[in-house]
């Protein structure tokens, strides 16, 4: 929630989403800067506070103390003669180790200077730069000795991600280069050396550059040890789906990181259009790794409709890794600050079938135009099809069936508000694989105004969609499920009400 959304009244009248960040006015787009200290979450982000298309780009700056509710602050950063600020990375300087803090602890943004040389697409360069804040991140001073990785001789240099390496006592960045990324290393913050590369021959690739990297640490799931995570997004190209965001499972010695996965092997961290530029916070204080997305994709984002902003966040979500058939995965939930919101009413279904042809209502109709929280779990027989209406409209927004392979999955939505664009690019179908050969299939979803997230199988899956159906002439009706094929048996279902 932010100051713009605080309430149901609010949320109607703006459409804007109830549970998602969304910026004061204007456009956003990557989140940036994802650190905690003192007490707040910080959550910067890529914005121009003077259109609503993409433009030259600042940091727009919020905090919270519970990662649901937003208070928007100043600009952070504006573009000066040294270029736009285009996206980066936040760290907690505990022990002053960068000398700019007088022997205090202090907070240090790392972002990419973007500056245009010509009048050509492909005209202009990129560098590395600092600012720092004393004040909790109330004010920002640019590092006068910017850049501290200057322009290495090739375009696409950018979305410096920088952790604290503990095993070789080295501050850390990985940056994206064009179709791979970079790792520097650093004692004091300032002074960066080249280590190592990755990715040249390894994941996906299109026309589109690799951007926003994310690097971290987290234990395996039943104690089988730990692996490093690098999550990269995938700009769009016109040989893809627009952009996506992949991740590698594997090591990283402080010098090189070490895929444990087939070069060829893809990972996706979501399975449908709308979930890009991942990040996720620094110096948490439970040592949960609480990650954040934009909800769009490049094909579409500057045509979607606007109502004097554009653009929202994913709500924050705990990042796990999980072993699996196919070795180890990342796993999602959405955090458990959620549990802790007020909830005004809530519907409860427990074992009850349905046949082809009859539906069962899984809100009450006093949710209509009401975020919605929800988590359903099926049991399927082999071809059973189910049509879910979580945006209350007409339209169904999933429509999913089983069969002996898994959960197929097709996302059809089109003719929402005339975007052409969206039309063209965001209909798809996805197949989810259930190794285990159940014929269960859980879905732990929100679906607020404007975005639908769907967690499959205890996040194993994700899957992130816009919701662009705010249309009244559209009409509405309560959150329903559909059997369109076979029989099936709702283990259970509860949708809840926020307030």
């Amino acid at each position: 929630m932010t100051s713009a959304a605080a309430s149901f009244v609010s949320a109607t009248v703006t459409e804007r989403p109830l549970l998602h960040f969304t910026p004061p006015k204007a456009w956003m787009n990557d989140p940036n800067g994802l650190v905690y200290f003192d007490g707040e979450y910080h959550l910067f982000y890529q914005y121009y506070p003077d259109g609503l298309e993409w433009g030259p780009m600042h940091w727009g700056h919020a905090v919270s103390t519970n990662l649901i509710d937003w208070q928007h602050l100043e600009i952070a950063l504006f573009p000066d003669d040294n270029g736009m600020c285009f996206s980066g990375s936040a760290i907690v300087d505990y022990n002053d180790t960068s000398g700019l803090f007088n022997g205090e602890s202090g907070l240090l943004l790392f972002y990419t200077a973007h500056r245009v040389t010509g009048d050509g697409h492909d005209d202009y360069e990129q560098d590395q730069c600092i600012a720092f804040s004393s004040d909790k991140g109330r004010s920002w001073q640019k590092y006068a000795g910017n850049p501290v990785i200057p322009v290495p001789g090739f375009r696409d240099f950018r979305d410096p991600k920088v952790i604290w390496h503990a095993a070789s006592q080295h501050w850390i960045m990985a940056l994206a280069c064009g179709q791979l990324i970079r790792f520097y290393r650093s004692e004091n913050l300032l002074d960066w050396t080249l280590c190592s590369e990755f990715g040249a021959a390894e994941g996906a690739h299109t026309k589109g550059p690799w951007e926003c990297p994310d690097l971290f640490e987290l234990p395996v799931d039943g104690g089988q040890g730990s692996r490093w995570v690098l999550i990269v997004g995938v700009g769009a190209g016109e040989d893809s789906w627009g952009s996506f965001t992949q991740y590698f499972i594997g090591d990283f010695d402080g010098i090189h990181f070490h895929n444990e996965n087939e070069p060829d092997r893809v990972l996706l961290m979501d399975q449908s259009r709308d979930f890009y530029a991942v990040q996720s916070w620094s110096d948490t204080p439970d040592n949960r790794r609480v990650a954040i997305a934009w909800v769009n994709n490049w094909l579409y984002a500057n045509k979607i409709p606007e109502n004097g902003w554009r653009g929202m966040m994913t709500v924050p979500r705990e990042i796990r890794l999980v072993s699996t058939e196919d070795g180890v995965r990342i796993g999602q939930r959405f955090v458990a600050e959620l549990d802790e919101c007020s909830y005004r009413q809530h519907k409860t279904i427990v074992a009850e079938t349905r046949r082809q042809g009859t539906h069962i209502d899984l809100a009450t109709a006093q949710s209509i135009n009401k975020p919605l929280r929800g988590l359903l779990t099926l049991k399927m027989e082999k071809d059973s099809r189910v049509a879910l209406y979580l945006s209350q409209t007409q339209q169904p927004d999933l429509i999913f069936q089983l069969d002996e392979m898994g959960v197929a999955m097709h996302y059809q939505r089109s003719g929402q508000n005339g975007c052409e664009a969206f039309d063209r690019y965001f209909p798809f179908s996805v197949h989810l694989p259930v190794t285990d050969g159940s014929d269960s299939v859980s879905l732990e979803w929100i679906s607020d105004n404007g975005c639908l997230e769907l967690l499959v199988n205890d996040g194993l899956y994700s899957l992130t969609a816009l919701q662009l159906c705010h249309s009244a002439a559209e009409g509405h009706h309560a959150a329903k499920m559909v059997v369109e094929n076979g029989e099936v048996l709702i283990e259970k279902s509860e949708t809840r009400i926020p307030d």
